[in-house]
Formats: structure tokens, sequence, C-alpha cells
């Protein structure tokens, strides 16, 4: 039978309230400055699973570009957007399953990718047990030098310390160094764990290659404060541009919204 995910509940408002809000639009634009070189390394049109992949931006842009996607989301809601929009645009190359983390050899055992990604915090929500366990579905699943690009929320993010200390919410403003912290989506709850990119480096060791970090939203600010900035559009283009400066740096993925992180399979180079 299949199960409800919370996320069921955010799939008609996703895209207003994130996808093609100002700050949505920055933060994907920055994840994109650091995926297409490693889409671009391989030369090729390259096979590519993508996790919780939300109402299916990123793989239809990929499928645009010519690659073959197969992308996958625990919420039977998302994936329904995403089949929407995939009919709409025509694509062929491009496959949508309702598929948890833990089902991923169940769905694709007998299949192999290029390039596996996760974009924007789906990671946050196991635990390092069942992080641990995915890493080794993922070496199964990726061909030989297969890549990861993974984008986690971190550990430490300096526009939150900021926003909340100022009001005084000094719990909120340091929530993301406790162990786990509990969310409402409507009347669900569920556990949000955060990562540094060592952590997850860490994880994925035994399978896995560390690459690479940077940071995803070091001075583009969270989603939840697009109200506040859209009276100042400005302050966006100058925190844009400034983060654009910074974020080579992989010193301060820790202190951003979100860091991507590159790993590449281990075994033949």
């Amino acid at each position: 039978m299949l199960m409800h995910s919370p996320f069921d509940i955010m799939a008609e408002t996703y895209d207003s309230d994130f996808t093609h809000s100002e700050i949505g639009q920055l933060q994907r634009k920055k994840v994109w400055q650091f995926l297409s070189p490693v889409i671009s390394s391989y030369q090729r049109k390259i096979k590519i699973l993508e996790l919780n992949c939300g109402t299916g931006e990123d793989a239809l842009e990929l499928a645009r570009l010519g690659h073959s996607v197969t992308a996958t989301d625990a919420s039977e809601k998302m994936i329904q957007k995403s089949r929407e929009k995939a009919e709409l645009l025509n694509r062929s190359n491009i496959r949508f399953e309702t598929c948890s983390f833990e089902e991923l050899h169940q769905f694709f055992n007998m299949e192999r990718f290029d390039l596996v990604i996760s974009n924007f915090g789906g990671l946050n929500c196991i635990n390092k047990k069942e992080l641990t366990l995915l890493s080794q579905q993922l070496s199964v699943l990726t061909e030989d030098s297969g890549k990861l690009f993974l984008v986690i929320m971190s550990r430490r993010c300096l526009w939150e310390i900021f926003y909340f200390s100022v009001k005084g919410k000094w719990s909120t403003a340091f929530r993301r160094m406790k162990r786990s912290v509990m969310f409402s989506i409507g009347e669900n709850q569920f556990s949000v764990f955060y990562y540094s990119p060592e952590n997850v480096k860490r994880i994925f060791a035994q399978f896995f290659t560390y690459i690479h970090s940077y940071p995803v939203g070091l001075l583009i600010p969270p989603s939840y404060l697009e109200k506040t900035f859209l009276k100042h559009k400005h302050w966006l283009f100058h925190l844009s541009r400034w983060e654009n400066k910074l974020n080579k740096y992989n010193l301060f993925s820790n202190l951003a919204d979100h860091f991507c992180i590159i790993l590449q399979k281990k075994g033949e180079q």
C-alpha cells in the first residue's frame, strides 16, 4: 500500500513558495553553477538518477539538455506535479517514480547511473544510520567512477543565526546544532537532521571519495525570508554578486544555508 508523504501537502504550493520565488531561483542558479561543470566533465550524454526531485525542475532541465533522467520522490503528489510538467514539455527521455530512499534498491537493482543528484535538503530527512545505508545503496547503483552531487542543509547557517538572534529567539537561532529538530507540515511531524561537509564525507567514505564542497546560500538568505527581501530586491542582487566571489571557497560550505558536496565512487579511476 502506498504510504502518504508529509510533503504531499506541499506539492500544490511548492513552486510558488520556493521554485519561482526570488530566493529560490537564486539558490537554484548557484547549485547549477556547480552542477554544470560536473555534467560537462563526462563529455557525453549521461544517465542520471535524481533523489527527492520535488516538482521536477532539475530533472526537466537535465532532460532538456539531452540526458537520460530517472527522477524519484517519496511524495506521490510531487511526482504527479513533475509528470504534468513533463507531459506539457513532451519530454521522452525522463521518467518519474514514487520511491523513498530505502526503496531504491528494489526499483533500480538492475540499473546503473553515471550521476546521482539530490538537491535542496532531501537528505536532511534521514539520520546518520539511514544515510550510511543510502551510501551503500548508491555504491551499487552507480557506474565505476560514477559521481554523487548532493545539496544538503548545513549545521551552521550564518543567516539563520543572525536573523533569529536579532529577534531574541536563541533556540531557533542555533537549532541546527541539535542532533535533530522536529518540523510540522499540516498535521504531520518529522525529524530533520543537519550535517556538515565533514559529516557527509565520513559517512560516504567507505564507498566514495570526496572531491569538493561549495556553499549555497552563504549570503543569499534562506527562502523563509522571501517576504522580507521582496521589499528590497536590490539587496538580493548585491548579496548574490558577493556570494559569487566567495562560493568557490569550500571553507564557507558549513556556514551557508546549504552546501553542495561532490563525491566519486571508489574503484577504477
